[in-house]
């Protein structure tokens, strides 16, 4: 996860994750009890991850508040320092702070609040915490030890990359709790509402309704709106979608909903994709093809696109995203557009994948211009 992701999330969460800590700090004795009992069955102690006193949930609120995402950063990366030099193993560590952060959101569940945005913003501060906690104890395990081996390097960069995956699996667990609850609750909703107008517009023919039906007529157009946004909504969240559509028919219906909201022509190529594609690659995938065609709509100004979507011998799945746009350069200071890229990179390497972007920028001596961005995300089991 790059570090400006990480400055980014936390100045949009900052104020929600204050609020949620200081609903649950009514709870503090409850949730810290709840928690050290199950602390038990991971052979942990709460001394040996909390050792400077009792956990104030209260004042730990005002510090979320406060803090500056550079204070916030180092705080929490000396924590993960701490733990490392009290000997505590980490998979127990993140275990035990994983288990912490459930029960908060648990007691969220339950309280009068029931705020959705304090749930989310707790999981999001979860997924930020556990990763600067591990870059915290990393560093602290690297220090004062003899240059890194190349089997080092390779360590930590497996730490790193589990480290993205673990944050990318919270992300997709509450993108996808979204998705269905827009898809089941509030969709549902709105379909009965539109029907029950549609049924009451029918019994006010009359001359003495007149009045009403503009207004009935004009209620149904923005329910009709209403869901229509609420399926987008679903398919941009994912990838609940795939439960109900499957894999390629989610890409097909995401692709052609780009294509008539943007008024940019888009062809989609589908090659042979085999049935049993994990999870985390179809939502990689999908994650990678949401972010390039975001890409093109805000930078490229393209007249056209071209989606490819296939495999090699079941080893390899292959997207391609073209475009005919002004390209941009590649080797150039890093902007909007490269926040983006890396974030798609990140994502395809944590999956052991590579992506390969050329682009072509707009010039008097080019006639060719645009960008061309290719994924291949090897297949677990695959031929060789």
């Amino acid at each position: 996860m790059p570090v400006i992701s990480q400055r980014r999330l936390h100045s949009t969460i900052q104020a929600r994750a204050a609020d949620a800590l200081e609903t649950l700090a009514a709870s503090s004795a409850e949730i810290l009890a709840q928690w050290r009992q199950e602390l038990v069955g991971l052979a942990l102690k709460d001394e040996g991850l909390i050792a400077e006193g009792p956990l104030d949930l209260k004042v730990l609120a005002k510090q979320v508040r406060k803090c500056s995402y550079t204070v916030f950063q180092e705080r929490i990366q000396e924590y993960g320092g701490k733990l490392a030099q009290r000997g505590v193993k980490l998979d127990r560590a993140v275990a035990a702070l994983n288990r912490l952060f459930e029960i908060g959101v648990l007691y969220l569940g339950s309280s009068e609040s029931k705020g959705e945005a304090s749930k989310l913003a707790l999981s999001r501060l979860h997924a930020l915490v556990v990763v600067l906690v591990v870059s915290g104890y990393a560093a602290n395990e690297a220090a004062g030890k003899p240059a890194p081996t190349k089997a080092d390097l390779s360590d930590a960069e497996d730490q790193r990359h589990g480290a993205s995956a673990y944050v990318t699996k919270v992300y997709e667990e509450e993108r996808q709790r979204l998705s269905r609850d827009l898809h089941d609750e509030v969709g549902h909703d709105l379909i009965l509402i539109k029907l029950y107008l549609e049924m009451i517009a029918l019994d006010t023919n009359g001359k003495e309704f007149s009045g009403i039906r503009p207004r009935l007529a004009e209620a149904i157009s923005l329910v009709s709106h209403a869901i229509d946004s609420v399926r987008r909504l679903v398919l941009d969240l994912g990838p609940a979608v795939f439960d109900d559509l499957g894999f390629l028919p989610a890409v097909r219906t995401y692709t052609t909903q780009f294509s008539a909201r943007t008024k940019i022509p888009l062809t989609l190529r589908e090659g042979y994709v085999p049935d049993d594609i994990p999870m985390s690659h179809q939502v990689a995938m999908y994650r990678l093809l949401q972010g390039a065609l975001s890409n093109v709509l805000k930078h490229a100004f393209a007249k056209n696109v071209k989606v490819s979507l296939g495999s090699m011998k079941d080893a390899v799945l292959v997207m391609v995203i073209e475009d005919d746009g002004i390209g941009f350069d590649t080797t150039a200071r890093p902007g909007r557009r490269s926040f983006g890229l890396t974030a798609m990179r990140e994502r395809v390497e944590v999956l052991g994948g590579r992506i390969h972007i050329q682009s072509r920028p707009n010039n008097a001596f080019s006639k060719n211009r645009g960008t061309r961005i290719e994924v291949d995300l090897p297949l677990p089991g695959g031929a060789k």
